[in-house]
């Protein structure tokens, strides 16, 4: 009797201690904080947090990985951690499966497994991924769109004061889509929410409804601020409009043609089609830069095969020039 009492309390005693050495929330993300920055301790204590099946830590790792941040980039490597957390319930790793599966190129693209995964966390109230999944079910995806369950998601990803959620539903508020009235005013305070949460694709519309007043006040000083903040986050239609700004000077802005140059580089190589087709036009006409038939050729060449209109003629008829 007196030996398993001894058992007993030694055995109360043991998980009491590896009680006080599990490793707190606050703990895993200081951790991952550190790994980050290349503290190569606080990465090892992590994995071996992850290997011991901690939820928190396998999603740290993936997040690691997947930027590449204390350990070499790897969509892989990102997907097989954030999968184990994913399994065990954890929504956000959940969410960052289905950006991987989705945007990801080669054997990993998968845009079934994508929406799988965007719907299991939607179902589990994950507003980002409720925003996502009525993206995708808005535009289609691989079937027919359907906008009311496309409605439904984006509302509920609103209603939860989601950045993306808030700015789709503005949109659809803007153009009267998917069964909801129009009402610009409505509209444009969503849009605003959505940009102020920081959603670029959201500052870079509520910079165009200031340029043209609809819904909001008209004004070209907010119209700049809202652009400048939506490129600054790299999205490629404000790159790309910032770079006509400065181009042509307007909105008060000093006309600045490296300025314009700079920012057109930058969307093109987003894959952003005009912006591809004038930095083809800045290098043929000198404009910005110093002017370089080659640069030209390879930016026309690049937006023509992007199927750019004005840019396969452009290829055309140097190719033509070249045969004779």
């Amino acid at each position: 009797m007196r030996a398993r009492v001894i058992r007993w309390c030694l055995a109360a005693v043991w998980f009491v201690g590896a009680a006080a050495l599990a490793a707190s929330e606050a703990e895993i993300v200081d951790l991952a904080k550190r790994a980050a920055n290349n503290d190569a301790a606080a990465k090892v204590a992590l994995e071996k947090l992850a290997g011991e099946d901690e939820t928190l830590a396998e999603h740290f790792m993936g997040v690691l990985y997947i930027g590449g941040k204390g350990v070499p980039q790897s969509d892989s490597q990102a997907a097989d951690w954030f999968v184990r957390a994913a399994r065990k319930g954890h929504v956000e790793s959940m969410h960052n499966l289905g950006v991987i599966y989705e945007r990801t190129g080669g054997t990993l693209k998968d845009a079934e497994a994508a929406r799988g995964w965007y719907r299991q966390a939607a179902d589990k109230g994950f507003a980002r991924s409720q925003a996502r999944l009525g993206e995708i079910l808005l535009a289609g995806g691989d079937g027919a769109p359907d906008s009311d369950q496309a409605r439904q998601w984006i509302e509920k990803s609103a209603a939860q004061n989601e950045p993306r959620g808030q700015y789709l539903l503005g949109m659809l508020k803007l153009e009267g889509r998917a069964g909801i009235e129009r009402d610009e005013a409505e509209a444009a305070r969503l849009i605003r929410l959505g940009a102020e949460g920081g959603d670029r694709d959201a500052q870079y519309r509520l910079a165009l409804l200031h340029g043209t007043g609809q819904g909001v006040e008209k004004s070209d000083a907010l119209a700049l601020e809202w652009l400048r903040k939506a490129a600054a986050q790299q999205q490629p239609d404000a790159k790309y409009l910032l770079a006509a700004v400065y181009a042509r000077g307007l909105y008060g802005v000093k006309r600045d043609d490296k300025a314009s140059v700079a920012l057109l580089r930058r969307a093109g190589r987003q894959g952003h089609l005009d912006a591809q087709y004038a930095m083809g036009l800045a290098y043929a006409e000198g404009r910005g830069v110093e002017r370089d038939a080659s640069e030209a050729y390879g930016w026309m060449l690049m937006a023509a095969r992007n199927g750019h209109p004005r840019a396969i003629e452009f290829v055309r008829r140097v190719q033509e020039g070249t045969r004779r």
